[in-house]
């Protein structure tokens, strides 16, 4: 979990972007035909940054850097309804998808990999469905209005969350964190302002940031397979209850300040079943090891 801590605590693509050689590639014009992007970016081997940014005035705008005779870039898009559907589609040729990303990992460095950013609007709501199979990818959600966000990892490391204290301008409805080799960083939880978050662990590491006061209640449901889960608790006045199912194989450590008050369902001293602000864990564990800690 170190490693996690490690990636956590640094800006993995933000100094790269000023210095990269990009071009823009794909751009959706600003249109009152719409007031929500659904944009789905999958990403076979490369590093990316996702953030909201002045430096266009669309509401999506996507610069690169790619080695066009390994990478294969597309993007469509079209509008039904009030929405924007987009697909930013980053493979390498000869690649059969995120079965490789572990025999790449293996065999190729992540400084070979190229680079994109994609810069958010002001003015859009945001569903993103995020895929990267290698490389290290940074999320950075400040100041975007985002309702729904999904993201999965082959065997990249991804750091996602915010770097000041402003929350999503909207309620999100599920935030959505899968790690089958890689790792995944989720900083700042409490700015999500999610009512549901999802975990999914195969092999890979995760660790959520909660180490915050919650304002508003928040569901997570986690399952963890043979990899690792980390969780950041808020110490002072929010109010938290933890279910768990285990099994002999696994491990699993519990915050001081938890009472057991049934078989393998915790409680801490701010507990109330009405809590506006109840912050609730339903884990289950198979073979890997999930550990509840307040942040130092």
């Amino acid at each position: 979990m170190l490693r996690l801590v490690m990636i956590a605590s640094l800006p993995l693509l933000t100094s790269l972007s000023a210095f990269a050689q990009l071009s823009k590639f794909y751009t959706i014009k600003n249109s009152q035909e719409f007031d929500t992007i659904d944009f789905y970016l999958k990403a076979t081997a490369t590093n990316c940054l996702l953030k909201q940014s002045s430096e266009d005035a669309d509401p999506l705008t996507i610069y690169g850097n790619p080695n066009l005779e390994k990478i294969n870039p597309s993007f469509i898009s079209k509008v039904g309804g009030n929405t924007c559907y987009s697909k930013l589609v980053l493979d390498e040729y000869n690649s059969s998808g995120f079965s490789d990303s572990f025999t790449m990992a293996v065999s190729r460095s992540d400084k070979d990999n190229d680079f994109w950013k994609v810069n958010l609007g002001e003015d859009k709501i945001y569903k993103l469905n995020l895929i990267y199979g290698l490389g290290n990818a940074d999320v950075d959600l400040t100041g975007s209005s985002v309702q729904k966000l999904k993201i999965k990892s082959g065997s990249a490391d991804i750091v996602v969350g915010y770097d000041e204290a402003n929350a999503n301008p909207i309620k999100m409805d599920t935030f959505y964190v899968k790690a089958d080799f890689g790792s995944i960083v989720a900083k700042r939880m409490e700015l999500t302002r999610a009512e549901n978050v999802i975990t999914k662990i195969g092999f890979g590491n995760v660790l959520l940031d909660f180490d915050r006061m919650m304002s508003e209640k928040c569901n997570v449901n986690a399952s963890v397979g043979a990899g690792n889960l980390e969780i950041l608790l808020p110490q002072d006045d929010t109010p938290v209850i933890i279910r768990l199912r285990d099994s002999p194989l696994c491990s699993i450590k519990i915050a001081k300040g938890f009472e057991e008050v049934e078989k393998n369902v915790y409680v801490n001293m701010n507990y109330s079943a009405d809590a506006e602000n109840l912050l609730s864990f339903d884990v289950d564990v198979a073979l890997g090891m999930v550990r509840f800690q307040y942040a130092d």
